[in-house]
């Protein structure tokens, strides 16, 4: 890996329609009721909606709502390794900046990313009452053409920080602009022009992955995208999302930025 490389920008993306995001959300779920985690992200959001509103992704986020240094980390993960050695698949541990990373790889080459978050005993000390809501909060979901099962964040609590990370670029790179004036109503047309236009977006991005400024803003449309598609199919908790939301200071503060987005969101009001 390249110095300054986006990591996901290297592995070829999934939905849960693919056997290799199916096989290792059945690897996730062999922590169900042995560790605190659930999952989080594009991969969360996937599931809650149907095949042809999926957006790919590359990888499957886990929020662990535990303190976790490297060493914990890999007994935490050990059961889910050999889960994944077990069924044919390689596996090597990583500790990066942000996360521990589980990097799988199937007999075809291809690799998929499971990220555990990474928060020592004082991240995690800040973070506690969030983490503990949002655990509270979560859901359990049957894997399809599987058993298995796996602990996924609710609608609200995918939704809030891909909201607040999207406020947060939007303030940084106001040309951002640009890609609100293009939503419109998610009917499967619709549904169907805005998933080719993120997959140009990642195209580009995979061979350019160097660029941290698009992948900045191919990480905002995704999660524009994201937010859109959960309040209308999943649909949001209105009291339950006010109060969450209250938990995040770019979401508290009334700025133009913050204001705009809400105003595109179908179905949200924290008015």
């Amino acid at each position: 890996m390249v110095k300054g490389e986006v990591r996901k920008l290297k592995v070829n993306p999934v939905t849960l329609d693919d056997r290799f995001a199916r096989v290792g959300l059945e690897a996730v779920g062999t922590l169900t009721d042995k560790e605190p985690y659930y999952v989080v992200g594009g991969m969360a959001t996937q599931s809650y909606i149907p095949s042809n509103c999926r957006r790919p992704t590359s990888d499957i986020d886990l929020s662990v709502v535990r303190p976790l240094n490297y060493s914990d980390f890999k007994e935490f993960t050990k059961i889910v390794r050999e889960y994944l050695e077990d069924n044919g698949y390689l596996v090597e541990t990583k500790q990066r900046s942000r996360a521990f990373n589980l990097e799988v790889e199937n007999k075809k080459g291809e690799q998929l990313l499971i990220e555990f978050s990474r928060r020592n005993k004082k991240s995690f000390d800040n973070s506690k009452n969030r983490l503990e809501r949002e655990l509270n909060n979560s859901k359990r979901k049957i894997i399809e053409k599987s058993k298995g099962t796996y602990v996924v964040s609710s609608p609200e609590d995918i939704v809030i920080p891909k909201l607040a990370r999207s406020v947060n670029s939007l303030i940084r790179n106001p040309h951002f602009k640009q890609a609100l004036s293009k939503t419109l109503n998610l009917n499967e047309k619709e549904i169907a022009k805005r998933l080719e236009r993120i997959d140009s977006y990642r195209r580009y991005a995979m061979m350019t992955p160097t660029d941290l400024d698009f992948a900045e803003e191919l990480r905002f449309v995704s999660d524009l995208y994201d937010i859109e598609i959960l309040s209308v199919i999943a649909g949001i908790n209105s009291e339950y999302f006010r109060k969450a939301s209250d938990e995040w200071r770019s979401l508290k503060e009334n700025t133009l930025e913050k204001n705009l987005l809400f105003s595109i969101i179908p179905r949200i009001n924290i008015e």
